[in-house]
């Protein structure tokens, strides 16, 4: 029983994959299709103008009424493409109607709906179309039809959703060098900025692996004869060198978030030795320092947000901000540090109850001097 259930559900399998592979159309609307997509050489890249390329359609046909196709209407196919040559036979349940493929050098090839009718219930008809030229001349890069294949009726008017259209990208070799020369100037920029962010203290390890990806896809774009290999690695060099420019803006923000990190820690230090070790806590100058820290915290915050909304700039220019103000606020904190001394300290907020003990020191004092001073008087007398 288990052995039927699963021949079963392969078999249902199947069907769905058959089902899927019929369901499968290039074209919405008219009486014909494409059974496959175009077989094009090259198969994929761009092109530069004069190279060869080739297309081999193969077109079923759906039927209008009776028919296989209208026959009063009117196959059509088009390129851009220079010296057009069209090739073509027609095969009706699996014979070749002509003797010798029919061929055409024009740009437009029509094919009459006369000779595509045929009664559909009881014969299948198939076109095959080869297509060959030379990709055309262009003054900058371009998508331009290989093919395009429509359905015109009676009235030379395109059928509805009958249109398919084959397009491929032909690179301008001026457009080429042009494109060479503004991302070597952008790559010498690259170059300065990452040693400027060095000296800085930087980490621009990742950076520079990016600029090295892009001097190489720029070193081979500048080697080859080939403009569509070079229009490739044109485009592998920008990839390369945005990846490293963003890299860079994001190592140079983190550089400073440490940097005021590191200082803020430091002010933190000073702080808990004015307060433990000095008893300082009330001090007006110690209480002063905390709240220049906290601003320096602030905008330290903000800067680490910025970070984890990969918004660079804005987290470096926050970075600055705090890295400036926590500069500032150690300066202070060690200048007050230096002032204070490792002698005792006297918090400014407790002279109240510094003086207070004195004078009760001095009233002990003179309250003793006193006393002396009676008791001798009573010896004497």
């Amino acid at each position: 029983m288990k052995r039927i259930v699963g021949v079963l559900i392969g078999l249902l399998v199947v069907l769905c994959c058959v089902q899927g592979a019929a369901a499968a159309s290039y074209v919405d609307g008219g009486n014909y299709d494409l059974s496959r997509a175009p077989d094009v050489d090259p198969a994929s890249g761009d092109l530069t103008p004069g190279q060869k390329v080739t297309a081999g359609m193969t077109i079923k046909f759906e039927g209008s009424g009776d028919d296989t196709f209208p026959d009063d209407e009117v196959l059509e196919f088009y390129s851009e493409f220079e010296n057009p040559k069209w090739s073509y036979t027609l095969e009706v349940d699996g014979r070749d109607v002509f003797r010798d493929p029919k061929v055409s050098s024009s740009r437009y090839l029509r094919i009459l709906g006369w000779d595509l009718a045929y009664p559909k219930d009881e014969t299948e008809v198939v076109l095959k179309v080869t297509f060959e030229g030379k990709a055309p001349t262009v003054t900058s890069n371009q998508e331009k039809v290989l093919v395009r294949i429509t359905q015109v009726d009676d009235g030379e008017k395109v059928v509805s959703n009958s249109e398919y259209t084959l397009t491929r990208k032909v690179v301008s070799p001026q457009n080429v060098d042009a494109n060479l020369k503004t991302s070597k100037d952008q790559l010498n920029t690259l170059e300065t900025e990452i040693e400027d962010k060095l000296k800085l203290g930087v980490d621009t390890a990742t950076a520079q692996k990016k600029y090295d990806e892009a001097k190489a896809a720029l070193n081979r774009a500048d080697a080859t004869t080939d403009y569509a290999a070079a229009a490739a690695d044109l485009t592998t060099a920008k990839e390369a060198m945005d990846a490293a420019a963003s890299e860079l803006s994001r190592a140079w923000a983190r550089t400073e978030i440490d940097n005021a990190q590191a200082k803020i820690n430091e002010i933190d230090a000073l702080v808990t030795y004015f307060e433990d070790e000095r008893g300082m806590k009330t001090d007006q100058r110690v209480v002063s320092l905390k709240t220049q820290r906290d601003i320096a915290a602030q905008s330290l915050s903000a800067a680490n947000d910025k970070m984890n909304d990969k918004n660079y700039a804005a987290a470096r220019i926050k970075g600055e901000e705090a890295d400036k103000k926590a500069a500032e606020t150690l300066d202070f904190g060690n200048a007050l540090k230096e002032e204070v001394g490792a002698g005792f300290s006297f918090e400014l907020g407790s002279w109240p109850i510094y003086i207070g003990i004195g004078v009760l020191v001095v009233l002990i004092i003179v309250g003793v001097m006193r006393f002396r001073g009676r008791r001798k008087w009573d010896e004497l007398g």
